[in-house]
C-alpha cells in the first residue's frame, strides 16, 4: 500500500487518514510490508488474526492530537 500517497490525498482535502491493518499486522510487525504509522493519523488492528493472539482490538493514535476526540467517542465500559 502506498501510504505516502494516501497521506497526500488526505492532506489535500483536509481529511483524517485512518488505516486498518487487521489482516496485515503480523507482516507489518515483521517488517515484510510497509507500516502505516508514519503516515496515518489513526491505525487500528485486531490481536487475533495475523498476530495470533486472543480476540481483541487495538487503536493507535498520536498522543495529544486526537486524545480528546477519541476518548469522547470510545465507550470505556
Amino acid at each position: 500500500l502506498d501510504y505516502a500517497r494516501f497521506r497526500q490525498i488526505a492532506d489535500k482535502c483536509g481529511a483524517y487518514l485512518m488505516a486498518d491493518m487487521s489482516h496485515i499486522s503480523g507482516l507489518v510487525a515483521a517488517g515484510v510490508i510497509p507500516s502505516p504509522f508514519e503516515y496515518a493519523d489513526i491505525v487500528t488492528t485486531t490481536t487475533h488474526k495475523s498476530l495470533r493472539g486472543p480476540r481483541g482490538a487495538i487503536i493507535f493514535f498520536r498522543k495529544g492530537e486526537y486524545s480528546f476526540f477519541l476518548r469522547a467517542m470510545i465507550s470505556w465500559s
